[in-house]
């Protein structure tokens, strides 16, 4: 079965497909549930979020599990992702995802299309931020 998909508003076509993507995955079976939509500047910043339209996605991993296993989950997740960004996948009807970035906080790393993995420093939780492409700038309607 897929994981639900929480969102109070909108949602872009790319972060619905990546959410529709990952429903289909392997993976889909260690994700609990999706976060979307919520109107929010990033933490510590002056910037909005793009979860304020609707276009990135928080894919959390099923609980009742020790910190160990719910990390290990993550890293499958976001390296899930990333491949669906990367081949064309029979999950993702023979194309690859729109995927702006990917950040896995609990194993600290982060990854964009230009750059791959990086260092991540921002803040720590466990579930992994996908971006959908194009980002998005300025001031969200919900704002």
């Amino acid at each position: 079965m897929a994981f639900p998909i929480n969102s109070t508003s909108v949602w872009t076509p790319s972060c619905e497909r990546i959410c529709r993507v990952m429903q289909r995955a392997k993976v889909a079976n260690v994700i609990a549930y999706a976060g979307v939509f919520s109107c929010r500047k990033i933490e510590g910043s002056t910037s909005w979020s793009q979860h304020s339209w609707g276009n990135a996605t928080d894919l959390f991993p099923k609980g009742a599990l020790e910190y160990a296993v719910k990390r290990a989950h993550c890293r499958a997740i976001a390296d899930a992702t990333v491949y669906q960004a990367t081949h064309r996948t029979k999950a993702n009807r023979f194309r690859k995802l729109d995927v702006a970035r990917v950040i896995d906080h609990e194993n600290r790393r982060d990854w964009t299309p230009q750059d791959g993995w990086t260092d991540y420093g921002g803040t720590t939780g466990l579930h992994i931020h996908v971006e959908g492409q194009p980002t998005k700038t300025g001031t969200p309607a919900c704002a």
